[in-house]
């Protein structure tokens, strides 16, 4: 039995400098909150750019966050490639993108707003 693909693809306009918005994504309890179903291992780190992860538990993949300068803030572009994991739900995908736009949505609310 083949494994199910699970591919995310999501764009987040955020008002805030790219270098303040990866700051984020180097604050690991920030991350395991984020994606809790996910273990990250560090693949890539682009700096400003963003990061690629190596994830296993609910996805067996990569996980990509990619920060692009745009006007007066950056476009985070998350992607995720990769199979459900034997435990997962099936809607894994579905769970991980709404996971995620509330995190995002969180940052972009918190940066906008001027605080840490």
């Amino acid at each position: 039995m083949s494994r199910m693909r699970v591919d995310v693809v999501d764009d987040t306009f955020i008002r805030a400098a790219p270098a303040v918005i990866r700051e984020q994504f180097a604050d690991t309890r920030w991350l395991a909150q984020v994606w809790p179903h996910l273990e990250l291992a560090v693949v890539r780190d682009r700096g400003v750019k963003g990061v690629r992860w190596a994830v296993t538990g609910q996805v067996d993949g990569e996980l990509e966050v990619w920060i692009e300068p745009f006007r007066d803030g950056a476009i985070v572009h998350q992607y995720v490639r990769g199979t459900r994991g034997a435990r997962a739900p099936r809607d894994v995908g579905t769970r991980h993108t709404l996971r995620w736009k509330r995190a995002v949505h969180g940052l972009k609310d918190r940066l906008e707003a001027g605080r840490p």
